[in-house]
């Protein structure tokens, strides 16, 4: 659920040396973009009469997206998915949700917002979900039966269910000791995930095993077991992860793991683009 700084026993050969999570492109606080840009009139226009401006197209408003960040996360993981959100090809608006930042867990944290993120965290369910006061899970579970967007990633997964948030009407286990899964301990690996029919060594650790029922899949662990989902509560979208394909060069690094085959967050992009408006 956090990337760890020690070598595993994963068959891929260690990578030197680690740097801290870079600092998000993001927001630190709510606000819109607007203003639309300018077109110019044509030139040459000989008629007396003041010609007609074009029409000027509205700027879209971005996608708010708000990310926890707090001790129910991991160090890095809040900072590494707002950094992905807030970069091409989404373009997101972010802000951080959490006990001492500027938007507070409270009934009031989801206005304004279009997506609710919670990342990675520890290995302690009851302790992480105890960190959330209940007007906020309250208004967390209302604001998605109405419509919101929730997108948890390994601990954000396990927190939907109903150990959590409840968003998701069941618990929520994990892969590690599944039949046939190669992974036994809680160190980090990578494993093989197939994403949309495409292969990928995806970083991993003690992600979630994502209930069949009523999942729309986009991802399955080489056991066959959902390992990226989305489901639908009331008017609302729930998307679920157990790996961490938003994992970046220095969680591998810290990690001593090498991805052979490349960067992952583009195998979650789908599965991210069906949650937003």
């Amino acid at each position: 659920m956090w990337p760890m700084d020690h070598a595993t026993t994963d068959q891929r050969s260690p990578a030197a040396g680690a740097s801290s999570c870079r600092p998000p492109a993001c927001a630190t606080r709510r606000g819109f973009l607007t203003g639309a840009a300018l077109v110019p009139v044509a030139a040459g226009l000989t008629s007396c009469a003041s010609p007609t401006p074009p029409a000027q197209q509205p700027t879209p408003r971005p996608t708010v997206a708000a990310v926890y960040r707090g001790s129910a996360g991991c160090d890095g993981c809040a900072e590494t998915l707002a950094e992905r959100l807030a970069g091409a090809p989404l373009h997101m608006e972010v802000t951080f949700v959490g006990p001492d930042e500027e938007v507070a867990l409270d009934a009031g944290a989801l206005d304004g917002i279009d997506l609710y993120v919670q990342p990675g965290g520890g290995d302690d369910i009851p302790a992480a979900a105890a960190e959330f006061p209940a007007p906020f899970v309250e208004a967390l579970q209302e604001w998605v039966r109405g419509g919101g967007r929730y997108l948890g990633v390994c601990m954000g997964a396990y927190l939907a269910g109903n150990d959590g948030f409840g968003l998701i009407p069941r618990q929520i286990d994990g892969e590690v000791g599944a039949p046939g899964f190669p992974v036994v301990d809680s160190a980090d690996h990578l494993v093989a995930v197939t994403w949309d029919g495409t292969r990928r060594w995806t970083y991993f650790q003690e992600g979630a095993r994502l209930p069949e029922r009523g999942a729309v899949v986009h991802a399955r662990y080489e056991t066959g077991d959902i390992a990226a989902a989305r489901y639908v509560l009331g008017q609302g979208r729930i998307g679920l992860i157990g790996p961490h394909p938003e994992a970046d060069s220095t969680w591998l690094k810290g990690s001593g793991l090498i991805d052979e085959d490349g960067d992952d967050w583009a195998y979650a992009l789908p599965l991210v683009r069906q949650l937003v408006p």
